[in-house]
């Protein structure tokens, strides 16, 4: 598992410290904070907002990179997608489970010739009750025809399972992520694999997935 001081870019090739102090997280571990509302989407103001550094991407192939900036609002996962004029032209909230959290990588890449996604990796924390245990998951962000305009996103399932089960059992599982056409229908599929468990993603098509 990636450690939960590196933020790293493919793209980029580089990477940076995140982190929150010990006071902020009893915070938020205690609910002191504001709790975000429902949903994937958010457009209100956040009254404790934490931007992460930000990476230069040509999403569209025009020769014009736009800016992808992971960010902590109200101490939620956010990723936020500005055009070449800073002006924000997508955003999303990425729930996580436990303390730590963090988006650790993306990866762009083509569904078809019509069909892009930006493959986000999040570490989403641990959770350190009576046993301890950590997960990491996907969530993709799909447009169509090189228009940024059709932007969505879905959570994908997860790729790390890392737990301390009963009578002192330990098990850990750290899944592939690959994006190969399985069906040779000219249009690949995400695959998320774990020895014998696979888990399929199938792009249908104006932001809606089939998984199996």
């Amino acid at each position: 598992m990636v450690h939960h001081w590196a933020l790293l870019f493919i793209f980029c090739l580089s990477s940076s410290v995140w982190g929150q102090d010990e006071r902020y997280y009893r915070q938020i571990l205690s609910g002191e904070l504001p709790k975000m509302s429902d949903g994937i989407r958010e457009t209100s103001e956040h009254q404790f907002n934490v931007a992460g550094p930000s990476y230069l991407i040509d999403l569209n192939g025009d020769g014009i990179e736009e800016t992808l900036q992971p960010q902590k609002r109200d101490g939620v996962d956010w990723i936020e997608i500005r055009n070449s004029a800073k002006q924000r032209i997508f955003d999303a909230k990425l729930l996580a489970v436990g303390a730590g959290s963090f988006l650790y990588k993306a990866k762009l890449v083509a569904l078809s010739p019509k069909v892009k996604a930006l493959i986000l990796f999040l570490d989403e924390g641990f959770t350190a009750g009576r046993r301890f245990e950590a997960t990491a998951r996907i969530f993709v962000i799909t447009y169509e025809k090189n228009d940024l305009e059709t932007m969505k996103i879905v959570e994908g399932p997860h790729i790390f399972h890392e737990k301390e089960a009963i009578r002192e059992q330990y098990f850990r599982r750290d899944y592939l992520v690959n994006v190969v056409d399985m069906n040779k229908d000219g249009q690949k599929e995400i695959s998320v694999q774990y020895n014998h468990i696979q888990r399929i993603m199938e792009y249908l098509g104006n932001g809606e997935w089939m998984r199996y």
